[in-house]
């Protein structure tokens, strides 16, 4: 069988599919259940071809979630602009579905699964993935109308990161904690968080008026 051409056109496509696949198996199945060769059959290509694109599983998950990243920068502008939500209402809301990742369609990966990703990561790839880390955090905030004076994007990203990961872990990854309690968790962690965030908002706005 003579093999198919891509088109330039063609691959731009079936990366965006590798990465937009790769975001949904996170979600769903998790990182472990999640291997090349499960991602090319549901993309449809060659084991083969897939490495013309990643050199490895980890390395696409690097490049997916950050193709993830403006999907949810979309997301919060939209809940930020909905007539129908306060801003706390909104910020809470895309906190909640983030944590809840398995229901709302979001990448977050387990303890295991960042541990599994950083062995296989160069510290170059590292660091460079963890800019990006520190770029997007500090552009949510902006869409969330708070500034990075107001709040480090580093400290507003381990926490936000930490609730959904800890949420994610329970039962099978942290069994001592209560799994019939763990969305009230993720209420009193959420409000918690937007407390802070509100009063911080609250303190620029008052600078502001006082000049």
């Amino acid at each position: 069988m003579a093999r198919k051409a891509y088109s330039e056109e063609d691959r731009v496509q079936v990366r965006n599919a590798l990465m937009a696949t790769m975001i949904q198996c996170i979600a769903d199945r998790g990182l472990i259940h999640s291997s090349i060769d499960v991602l090319c059959r549901k993309v449809g290509i060659s084991k083969t071809f897939f490495y013309s694109f990643f050199s490895s599983k980890e390395e696409l998950v690097l490049y997916a979630l950050r193709y993830q990243q403006p999907k949810l920068l979309d997301y919060a502008r939209s809940l930020m602009e909905d007539p129908g939500l306060s801003w706390r209402a909104g910020v809470e809301t895309f906190l909640k579905n983030c944590c809840y990742g398995t229901k709302s369609g979001v990448a977050v990966l387990s303890i295991e699964e960042e541990q599994q990703v950083r062995r296989c990561l160069s510290e170059e790839s590292f660091q460079a993935f963890r800019r990006d880390q520190i770029i997007f955090y500090g552009e949510l905030l902006s869409v969330f109308g708070l500034s990075v004076d107001g709040i480090d994007c580093r400290l507003f990203g381990n926490l936000a990161l930490s609730m959904m990961m800890v949420h994610k872990a329970i039962p099978d990854t942290m069994p001592f904690l209560f799994p019939e309690v763990a969305e009230d968790m993720v209420d009193f962690q959420v409000r918690a968080l937007v407390d802070e965030m509100e009063r911080i908002k609250e303190d620029v706005r008052q600078v502001k008026a006082n000049g």
